[in-house]
């Protein structure tokens, strides 16, 4: 049986259309929340959808933070004082 990669070679392009592609679904599924929360039902299918929404956006900004944290940030290594720019 095969592993699965755990490993993957990814460019900062690469990271930058992902962020991106995920912030993108992140606004789209907060503005259908704001829908439903404008609708103001109290249509119990409404409110399962406004769940599943707003678990699916909790789990999308989870994994901006993981890529986030797994980012190697430059930090110059002389005692001079760094300022990016």
């Amino acid at each position: 049986m095969s592993k699965p990669t755990t490993e993957f070679n990814l460019g900062l392009r690469d990271i930058d259309l992902i962020e991106n592609a995920i912030n993108s679904v992140i606004a789209r599924r907060s503005s259908a929340m704001s829908l439903l929360a404008e609708d103001n039902v109290e249509n119990t299918t409404d409110m399962a959808a406004y769940r599943e929404i707003r678990q699916e956006v909790a789990d999308l900004r989870d994994l901006l933070g993981r890529l986030h944290n797994q980012k190697n940030w430059y930090r110059p290594t002389s005692e001079a004082a760094y300022v990016s720019g």
